[in-house]
């Protein structure tokens, strides 16, 4: 599923609201803690948020702006600021959210993969009662193991379980041990 912008605002008409009060909240703790304190984990929060639904221009926006912003802060109370750390700090912070940014995207990438190939294999499948094909997606019959094959990566070898042995083998003496009918 690729969230856009415009399906995921949609879809949740409070999460900009959201966004945008965290960014400000974060934002605000970070100027009031002044130069010496910093909060860069809390500036992974809306990152994060905006990372995990797959909103690449905004989670790389925020990656290279929130960093940016300590820059400001110096601008605005220049005697408490030192311009030299403060540069290295931000250019550290702005490599380890992009590097983040590309962690969070990569991680609900691959949940979604995963989630796909999870309802591929459940809910309710049409099979025939007699021959037991499992009609697909395109309206074609297959058969079970040919189905399953093609839709996770499990390969089939082919047995016979005891009690179908008794049934149509039965001059076929093997020690056959009981099975367990419950």
């Amino acid at each position: 599923m690729n969230t856009t912008w415009a399906s995921w605002r949609s879809r949740r008409p409070c999460s900009l609201l959201l966004l945008a009060l965290l960014v400000l909240i974060t934002i605000g703790a970070d100027y009031l803690s002044g130069p010496a304190i910093h909060f860069p984990i809390f500036y992974l929060l809306p990152i994060v948020f905006v990372s995990w639904f797959g909103l690449t221009l905004w989670s790389y926006g925020l990656a290279l702006t929130l960093p940016l912003i300590r820059i400001f802060f110096g601008v605005l109370d220049p005697q408490s600021w030192h311009s030299p750390a403060l540069i290295l700090n931000v250019f550290i912070r702005v490599v380890v959210f992009l590097a983040f940014v590309y962690l969070v995207r990569r991680t609900a990438r691959q949940h979604r993969m995963l989630q796909r190939e999870v309802q591929m294999l459940t809910g309710l499948l049409p099979i025939c009662s007699f021959c037991k094909r499992i009609r697909d997606d395109s309206d074609t019959w297959v058969q079970l193991e040919q189905y399953i094959s093609n839709h996770s990566e499990a390969e089939f070898s082919h047995s016979i379980c005891s009690d179908c042995l008794r049934q149509y083998y039965p001059d076929y003496k093997v020690s056959i041990p009981p099975t367990n009918q419950g």
